[in-house]
């Protein structure tokens, strides 16, 4: 980012200080009937009246003035960027919810992430079932062309990303300090590769934040405000999971959970949710049938022709609906040569089975 716009360099600002909450910043713009050139121009002459402790006036008016260069700084050393509520590239579904955040820091991509999506969460200590039920959901959601949305956390959030990536799907990890924490260390590869495939890392909090117990009940509203479902799969009786369950629950999201060994303290919580309304799900469909969107997408993907098509061509579509669409990944996949590819690519094309997308990427023409 070369510049930051007012919107970005206030929100930033407060946002910068700790003490500044989320909800505080929602006051101070109330104070200053939503503008955030008003606030920015006039915080000197009212920051009096803003009912702020001394030392957070302190701090506000002594960084205002260098804040923008350090922040652009700070965003170029980290290769990411921010984002508002006021901006227009916002994620829609996020303003729907409480208190949505009023600012973002990204990094990777946020241009798909008001596309259909599914949460999936669960144990950091995931049982071998648990892993397998992970990688099974999300590898057959991404094979609709679903975003997976987790919280970066060891475990099943891991899972679930690393299977999204190798299932060629869209992946959005929100986490609970700054962009420029990585936090466990232990999934440090997984951040960098979620950013640099065309997903996301996203976090509310500014530069420097460490992972803060409370941060991550706070995390657990965006993971279920960018989703249109939440899938539980393990969850003991008092967990992080289950707060991002009731997030989704307030924000009137689907909440899917997997059943799980009533002897295990690791399916406690998702056969509670089970008790409690979530809808019980053990295949794919029990997801599909309760989600329009995905429903649609499903039949669209159901009603390809295969008879139409050569032997080469169906090597093709099952490459797209597996994942792989890049022309490379689909030449390694069906062992076609580039140039014959090519060829059968353009004639997919022209019967309207497929779409060249951004990148040399092809899909399916849903």
């Amino acid at each position: 980012m070369e510049r930051l716009n007012i919107n970005q360099k206030t929100i930033g600002w407060l946002n910068s200080v700790r003490g500044i909450s989320n909800g505080k910043i929602e006051k101070l713009l109330d104070y200053f009937e939503g503008n955030t050139t008003y606030l920015w121009d006039n915080f000197e002459s009212e920051k009096r009246n803003l009912q702020l402790k001394e030392d957070i006036i302190i701090e506000l008016s002594k960084t205002k003035d260098s804040f923008e260069e350090l922040m652009l700084k700070k965003l170029y050393k980290h290769n990411a960027f921010v984002v508002t509520i006021f901006d227009e590239d916002y994620p829609i579904m996020l303003k729907e919810i409480t208190l949505p955040p009023h600012i973002l820091y990204c990094r990777g991509s946020i241009n798909n992430i008001d596309n259909l999506s599914i949460a999936v969460v669960g144990s950091r200590k995931a049982t071998s079932y648990g892993k397998w039920a992970a990688e099974k959901f999300t590898r057959e959601l991404s094979e609709l062309g679903v975003n997976i949305v987790s919280g970066l956390a060891a475990g099943i959030d891991a899972v679930s990303h690393k299977t999204a990536l190798k299932s060629g799907a869209k992946t959005i990890g929100v986490i609970g300090c700054g962009i420029d924490v990585v936090y466990p260390k232990i999934n440090e590869q997984l951040y960098n590769e979620i950013a640099e495939r065309d997903g996301a890392v996203i976090t509310e909090y500014p530069f420097g934040m460490q992972p803060m117990p409370n941060n991550f009940h706070d995390r657990n509203r965006i993971i279920s405000g960018l989703s249109h479902g939440v899938l539980v799969i393990e969850a003991q009786e008092r967990s992080g999971t289950l707060i991002t369950a009731g997030h989704a629950a307030d924000q009137g999201r689907e909440i899917f959970a997997v059943p799980g060994n009533i002897d295990s303290i690791y399916s406690k919580g998702t056969n509670a949710l089970i008790r409690d309304g979530a809808k019980i799900t053990t295949t794919l469909n029990d997801i599909i049938e309760e989600i329009p969107m995905l429903k649609e997408k499903s039949a669209k993907n159901k009603n390809i022709d295969l008879k139409s098509l050569s032997s080469d061509e169906m090597k093709i579509i099952e490459c797209l609906l597996s994942g792989n669409n890049t022309v490379y990944e689909i030449a390694a996949k069906t062992g076609l040569d580039v140039p014959i590819l090519l060829s059968f690519l353009t004639f997919l094309e022209m019967k309207g089975k497929i779409v060249q997308i951004s990148g040399n990427r092809f899909a399916l023409n849903q």
